[in-house]
């Protein structure tokens, strides 16, 4: 969350009210700028008194963004997300990007990619033409895909892993850091190595 707040003010086009996080005390300092400490406004509940608002949901995880978009749509219905593009990121101009969704600075986004909503593109990746990531997907930092990959709800790619161009990965799956992907991934499984192996099927 602290590195989509540094994000939001190099775009210059938000005035940021604080962090919300349900299990830390209201005014919580969380970090300082220009000798001014942001602190955490409250939980989710407390955003209901606030008017003409708009948030992204700061957590790596990809299962606990889904988990806490469906607390906001039940307690605040119209909702706004905002879409968080870092002006150090290359967007090609046909890309479309979901509501929700942060691009961290120094990833690229080739032309006809898709990146739908809630969605975590982390520094420096690279993302290649007609890329399809399904909402509530994510990558971490250094990921590098080639054309044409595909990658479920809800599945993650870890740090410094590459796909192979044409490869679909199924929703809810991890691929470890560092990996390899040479192949199609089945859902719910966690995969790792160079080429990727499958390790284990998960749990929902």
């Amino acid at each position: 969350a602290k590195v989509v707040y540094s994000e939001i003010l190099k775009l210059k086009k938000y005035k940021v009210l604080g962090f919300v996080d349900n299990y830390l005390a209201k005014n919580t300092k969380i970090l300082k700028h220009k000798n001014k400490h942001v602190i955490n406004i409250g939980s989710i509940d407390d955003l209901k008194k606030y008017k003409n608002v708009c948030g992204v949901i700061g957590v790596g995880s990809s299962s606990l963004r889904k988990k806490i978009s469906k607390e906001i749509q039940f307690k605040i219905k119209n909702f706004k997300y905002a879409k968080i593009i870092s002006k150090d990121a290359i967007i090609n101009s046909n890309v479309k990007i979901g509501d929700g969704t942060v691009v961290i600075s120094n990833s690229v986004i080739n032309s006809g990619s898709v990146i739908g909503k809630h969605c975590l593109i982390n520094t420096s990746c690279s993302i290649d033409h007609d890329n399809y990531f399904a909402d509530f997907s994510g990558t971490g930092p250094g990921v590098v895909t080639g054309g044409k990959v595909s990658v479920g709800v809800e599945s993650y790619l870890g740090i410094g892993s590459t796909i192979k161009n044409l490869v679909k990965i199924g929703k809810k799956t991890f691929i470890g850091g560092s990996s390899f992907v040479n192949k199609n991934c089945d859902d719910n499984t966690l995969y790792y190595g160079v080429p990727i192996k499958k390790v284990k099927k998960l749990k929902n």
